[in-house]
């Protein structure tokens, strides 16, 4: 299973996700020559979301509209946003073939002397 993960900035928070084009080398993205593509994933509800990305090529950074995903969830800065590339079963056994992404944004949260992960839904 590939992942990316990136602590959030409040800029991630109220404009647009930036993430290096060196975080998507292990996931399925035409964005080699082209400056715009898409990214679908699916959040922990099983909610499929397109995400537009715009690549910033002179600072190798990808620009990923998420406003939409984050409407309504209580996404701080020092939050963790996570996309996972996971295999689905697609009925046929065959997992590797409708390998899918999966976003996840989590919160550290210390209780009782311990960290845990927090899932915002």
């Amino acid at each position: 299973m590939s992942m990316i993960s990136k602590q959030l900035t409040k800029s991630d928070i109220e404009k647009s996700l930036l993430m290096l084009t060196d975080s998507f080398g292990t996931f399925p993205v035409p964005f080699e020559g082209d400056r715009f593509f898409n990214v679908t994933a699916v959040d922990g509800t099983g909610k499929a979301w397109d995400f537009p990305c715009f690549v910033q090529q002179s600072e190798g950074i990808v620009s990923v509209d998420w406003l939409r995903f984050l409407s309504g969830k209580d996404v701080r800065a020092g939050d963790t946003v996570f996309l996972h590339r996971k295999p689905m079963d697609d009925g046929g056994g065959d997992l590797t073939a409708s390998a899918k992404l999966k976003i996840e944004v989590k919160r550290k949260i210390r209780l009782m002397g311990e960290d845990i992960w927090a899932v915002l839904q």
